[in-house]
This record gives structure tokens, sequence and C-alpha cells, in this order.
């Protein structure tokens, strides 16, 4: 065991109340025991009942005490803040790691532009969600199957689709926002057991798929593209520990724009906050905010972004929960993405099955046109 009279000291001022700047999962973390924080705070009880009977004396002054507070503190600080650095770091090695490959790929594979911009204008743009994709997750139940193979095609269908509505829309321009979720990851044991491919394989795969719908797009339309990260691209499996910075979205979105760097009519917006977590972009006269939707109240997402985004909102966009939605609040409207690989075994389970789809919308300088739930087999 790391440190084994440290760990006895800390969990005793834990439980003593002396400290408060501990969890007991950062107990846990922080001298790497194969326990849950529950069982730690369990034997904490034991360590005082036997502290207690040898006559330790626990009556510490309380300059004693603030010194061991401030000592935590430090402590705490530091653990904190070097694994921050380990997280960023990994992620930051990865990409510069990953830019000659995606060079040489993009050599080798170009996409070739023959995008023509269009004379006049009919005042109608397009917005396209894609989200949810869970790509590499496998599922097999009586109304559903999905993997890597099937989520290509349903994504070409998508981006089939798109451009089938945009062309009869005439719209002026595409903007593709990605609401997070687009990799099955590894957020769940379960998951590492069901997915078809390790995580890296999952990030570059998925990446370049992606890639090459939006390179389909743009052969007829002027892009913007806007990227949120989801709660299944995080780094850390604790839902505690998940920061939104320690995200694999930012290896993705990374691929993206290195990938589709010589397309002169795709434009990645750097238009979010909180690391990626919400969105804000301007559609014609529209103020639209985006967001993957695991961390937002569905009766209170307007106030919640518009705080966050500090801007009044005419448009809400998330997904999440794979079921396909629209709705108003107040003057806003919602929109709820589906899901690209559909029903799996929790929904089944649930009994909350819903077709695989994507939300496009057509909008103008006065609101919603129209919107298309683009549904694929």
């Amino acid at each position: 065991m790391k440190g084994s009279k440290e760990l006895i000291r800390d969990t005793l001022l834990k439980l003593d109340g002396i400290s408060d700047n501990d969890e007991w999962v950062d107990l846990v973390d922080r001298y790497e025991l194969d326990c849950s924080p529950d069982h730690l705070r369990k034997l904490a009880y034991g360590f005082r009942m036997y502290r207690d009977i040898m006559g330790e004396d626990s009556n510490e002054t309380e300059e004693l005490v603030k010194l061991k507070k401030e000592r935590q503190k430090v402590s705490d600080l530091r653990v904190e803040a070097n694994k921050q650095i380990r997280n960023l770091a990994r992620i930051e090695n990865v990409i510069d790691l990953i830019k000659d490959e995606i060079n040489n790929l993009s050599n080798n594979k170009p996409f070739i532009s023959n995008f023509k911009l269009k004379q006049s204008s009919s005042g109608k743009d397009g917005i396209l969600c894609l989200g949810d994709i869970h790509d590499f997750l496998v599922i097999d139940n009586s109304v559903n199957k999905y993997n890597h193979e099937i989520c290509i095609r349903r994504l070409n269908d998508i981006t089939d689709k798109t451009i089938e509505y945009g062309l009869i829309n005439d719209i002026d321009k595409l903007h593709i926002i990605g609401l997070g979720d687009y990799i099955s990851g590894t957020i769940h044991n379960s998951l590492k057991i069901i997915n078809q491919e390790e995580i890296a394989h999952q990030i570059v795969n998925t990446s370049e798929v992606l890639a090459q719908c939006i390179a389909k797009l743009a052969e007829h339309f002027y892009c913007t593209v806007t990227i949120t990260i989801g709660n299944h691209e995080a780094i850390e499996m604790s839902k505690d520990d998940r920061r939104n910075k320690n995200n694999y979205t930012k290896l993705i979105k990374e691929f993206l724009k290195l990938r589709l760097d010589k397309q002169p009519n795709v434009i990645f917006l750097e238009n979010t906050f909180n690391d990626n977590e919400v969105a804000l972009l301007k559609v014609k006269n529209l103020k639209v905010a985006a967001c993957h939707g695991d961390k937002i109240n569905r009766n209170k997402v307007k106030e919640q972004l518009e705080m966050v985004t500090n801007t009044e909102l005419d448009m809400i966009l998330y997904g999440h929960i794979h079921n396909h939605q629209r709705y108003t609040l107040y003057n806003t409207e919602v929109f709820v993405n589906g899901s690209l690989c559909g029903s799996d075994e929790y929904a089944m389970g649930k009994k909350l099955c819903s077709p695989p789809s994507q939300t496009m919308i057509i909008v103008d300088e006065n609101g919603v046109l129209c919107d298309y739930v683009i549904k694929v087999k």
C-alpha cells in the first residue's frame, strides 16, 4: 500500500472533520487503492478505534490543526494540478503525433473541391445536427443492429438526404453542428466489452468518416462547422473526475480541421464556452446555442444556456436522450436531436425505443421555415 502512515493520517483527518478538502474518492486515487471510497471510509473507523485504544493523543492544539489544514490544501492543489497537467499533456502530445499522419493521409487521399459559389442569395440557410453517433458501439437486438459498417452507411444516407433537402430549399449556407458522443468511448466498463475497437482506433476512424461526410457536403454548400463535446468522449470514467478540457473531442476536432484544411468553403468556428461544452452562433438573424445535453434540464435549458452565453436565444439544439423532440420555451425554439445508433440495450430495457435519425432545419431571417427528421435504417 502506497504511503500507509500518510494514508492513515489523512483518513483520520477526514473522519475527524479536521480536513474538509478531501473526498473519500480523492484519497483512493491519491494512494492508488484497490477499493471503493465507501470501503475506505469504513476502514477509517477502524483506524480511529485503534488510535483511541492505543491512547494516541487526539487533543491537538488549534495551531497544529491549522497547520494540518494548510498542508492538506497544498497537497490537494498539487495532486489536482499534476492530474490536470498529465491529462492535458496527453492530449497535446497525441495531437502532435497525429499531425504528420493526417497530412500524409490528406496528400494520399485528398478531398477535391468542385464547389461553385452561388450567384444569388435565397435568404435561407440550413442547419444539420450531427450527434449521438456512438461509432464502434455494437448493438444487436430485436429492433436494431449497429456497428462501424452500419454507422458509415447511415452517415452516408444522412449526408445524401441533407444534400437533397439543401438543394430543394436552395440554401445559401449549411451550418454543421456537432452535438457530441461521436464515438462510443470508454466511460463504462461495459462499453470496453461491447466496443469493436480501442479508443485510439475509434478516434481516428470516426474522424475520417466525419471528414468524408463534411467534404461531400462541401461539394454543394458553403459550410461552417461547430464542434461541442459529449460525455462519451470523456477521458475519465468517474463522473466526479470529468473535466471539459479532458475530452477526446479535442482530438476529433483537430483531426477534422487538419483533414479539411484545403477545403476553401469549410470554416471551423471557434465559438464555444466552457471548453467546448456550449456553442453559440448566428444563423441569419437567429441566435443559436448548442450543447450535448447531459448537463441541462429540459424545462430550464433556456435560462441555463442564456446564463452561460449571456445572450437571449432564438433557438437551442441538444441531444443525449436519443429521442427526437421539438418544443418551445417562451419564444425560443428547442430541437432535440435523435441518435444515429438507435435503440441500444439500455433503451430496450427502459422500453424507450426510437428509430435512428438526425435533424436538419431550414431557416430564414424570420425563423424556422421547416425541419426534417432524417430517419435511416
